[in-house]
Parts: C-alpha cells; structure tokens; sequence
C-alpha cells in the first residue's frame, strides 16, 4: 500500500445557532479587528437591511459592492481599499462570488498586486506568508466557496479562467445564519446547492481510502444537501431545512479543503459558467447526470453515493436526475438559455495544451465534447 499523508485544513472557526447580527461582533472580537471592511453582493431591497446592519456593527465602515461575478476588476478594486491603513479584517457577505472576490484579494495585496498585468506572478508563485487581514465569511448561498482554500479569477477580456491558492486562503470565520440567506432568490439557492451536491458526489466516489474523513464528511454532507434542499423548495420559509443545507455544503466541501482534485463536473461546470455567464451551480447541476454516465465510478461508491441521497435504488445518473426534477431546475443546457456557440467555446477551452492537461486533472477535450453533447 503507498504511503498516504493526511494534511487537515488550516484552521478555521465556523459558528452557527445565533443570528448574525449576535455572531459577527463574537467573531471580530475573537480576531481582536476594529478597522474593518465589508464586501458584498447583497443588492436587493430585500438584502438591505442585513447589510445596513453589517454596517452599524462595523461602525460604517468603508463598504465596497460587487458584482455577481469575481473577476480581475472586483478583486482590483477590493485590494486598493484592503490598503487602507489600519485595515485589520475584512468582511465578506454574500453568495460564493463575494467570497471568492475577498479571498483574491488578500492573496492580491499580500503579492503587491495593483494592476491587471501583475496577475500573471500569481501564475507562478504566492508569498509564503499567510494572507491578511483577517476574513470573516457570511455565505448567502451553498456555493461551499467559503471552505476552500482557492479561489478562480476571471478575466472578462480574454474570458479566461485564474486560479490562485494558498493554505492560508480560506476566511478564518465563517458564520451560518439560515434568516440571512431569505432574501436569496430560490433559483439561485437551489443551483448553488446543487454545486455542493457536485462538490460531495466528486469527492465521496473518488477519495476511496485516501481521505476516509473527507469521504464520510461528503457522503453525510450530501444526504443534508438532499433533504434540505427538497425541504427548502417546499418551504422556502423553513430556515431548519436552510440551516441543514448549509451544514450539508460545509460537510460537502471539505474533500476539495484536504486537497482532493475537483472533478470533471466541477472543472467543466466553471468553464462553462465563465464562457456562458449562468451561474456555475446550476450549469453544473444539469450536466451531472451526464458527466456521470460518461466517467462512471465503481459499483461500491455509486452505491453508497446512491444511498446517501436516499431518494431511489436508480443509478446515480437517474437519482441526481431525479433530485433536479423535485428542485424544479432545469434539465438542459438548451432549457437554461446556452447557446451551442458557447459549448465550442468550453471545449476549444480543453483543447488548448495548456488546458488539457492530464485526465486525472482535467477533462479531455472528447471527454467534455461527450458530456456537453448530451445536456444540450
């Protein structure tokens, strides 16, 4: 048998069963932060008052708001005000892209990057030291993004994909309040959710005996993700169903946490999303099914997989099938508006050699050609 190392993930505080406006004063003084900055995309009318209320609590502090997206100019701008002196924590709200625009960030002002051309150091190497200031992450959606010790650029010009990472990366906090993710629209909380049921089927069948904690983690976090989120589409105002998904996201992330390599559905579902502008949950919802029937998986994990979901004795393709009929999403990528240009564009993206790299890694270009094929 190789030998096999476990590295647990850096440390991190994740606090729930209080409202946020309890927990986010306990978590700055648990980081002992007093200058600080909010990031959000919380835009709606609807969303309005929790971010006043993030603010009084941070003594209005400067607040910057953001797009659905995390792209070079959010992070740029997110890095100038994290320059600011005195800044000691930043405060990131919102759905996975707020998130991931914050976590950039840090790894921006600690790299000394300023303008879109520095960037390409990021490509080769990030500072040893741990990314500052502080994070405190409060996710309105089941993105998972706020576990993850990486983060993925996207350049709007060239519509390519950044990745950067770093032990460090991953907020220090993370607070869970079900009422704040209310105010979410349902398609948009149902599609993130489905990102983490990726997230779980990914790692659960592919960690094998090298992750034993990570895959007990994704197979319970995955029976959550189902229940509540069936729960939460029938009773949009049941924060218990909310509040069990979010445990299932937490649960769902953490092989991608310890270091397993993310998935065909995940790596194709990002560019996709990037080339397509829909949101990368509910692209990689729709072709899970066929991503699964393409790469298959051992009969013993599909059937724990299977299990965990406890909707059907179905194939794993039939039952996730099954679970996007009773969340009302859609079927195909036809359905959610894509274009076929766009799918020449997501395999041109595999083609390159850059890009392609190894199966194990990444998806072929045919691999991808196959999948894309049969959800349109």
């Amino acid at each position: 048998m190789p030998l096999v190392r476990y590295e647990p993930p850096a440390r991190q505080i994740v606090m729930y069963g209080d409202p946020v406006s309890q927990m986010l004063p306990k978590a700055l003084s648990e980081l002992w932060s007093r200058q600080t900055i909010l990031v959000t995309n919380m835009t709606s009318a609807a969303a309005e008052s929790y971010v006043q209320s993030f603010q009084e609590i941070l003594s209005d502090a400067y607040s910057e708001r953001l797009s659905d997206r995390a792209d070079r100019s959010a992070v740029l701008s997110v890095t100038g005000a994290l320059r600011h002196a005195g800044t000691e924590a930043m405060v990131a709200a919102g759905s996975g892209a707020a998130i991931e625009t914050a976590k950039a960030a840090r790894v921006c002002l600690t790299n000394n990057v300023a303008v879109p051309e520095d960037f390409e150091r990021l490509r080769k190497s990030t500072t040893a030291a741990s990314p500052r200031p502080y994070l405190i992450a409060i996710p309105t959606t089941l993105s998972g993004e706020e576990y993850l010790p990486f983060a993925v650029i996207e350049d709007k010009e060239t519509g390519g994909l950044q990745p950067v990472q770093h032990t460090d990366l991953a907020p220090d906090i993370v607070l869970l309040d079900p009422h704040a993710t209310l105010t979410t629209p349902e398609s948009e909380w149902l599609a993130s959710g489905m990102a983490s049921v990726v997230n779980a089927i990914e790692t659960g069948g592919n960690t094998l005996g090298e992750r034993p904690l990570a895959k007990a983690a994704a197979l319970h976090g995955l029976t959550l993700l189902t229940k509540g989120l069936r729960r939460s589409r029938t009773h949009p105002l049941d924060t218990d169903a909310r509040l069990m998904c979010q445990k299932g996201a937490w649960l769902a992330t953490q092989g991608l946490a310890q270091g397993a390599l993310p998935g065909p559905c995940h790596r194709i579902g990002r560019v996709l999303s990037s080339v397509t502008g829909l949101p990368r949950g509910l692209v990689s919802a729709v072709i899970l099914p066929h991503v699964l029937r393409q790469s298959g998986g051992t009969a013993e994990s599909q059937a724990e997989l299977v299990a965990a979901m406890e909707l059907s004795d179905n194939p794993l393709d039939q039952v996730v099938a099954e679970l996007l009929l009773d969340l009302g999403l859609p079927s195909s990528l036809s359905d959610c508006g894509v274009k076929s240009e766009a799918l020449s564009d997501a395999i041109d993206f595999f083609s390159e050699p850059e890009n392609a790299g190894d199966f194990a890694q990444r998806p072929s270009a045919d691999f991808v050609n196959a999948v894309l094929d049969a959800a349109y």
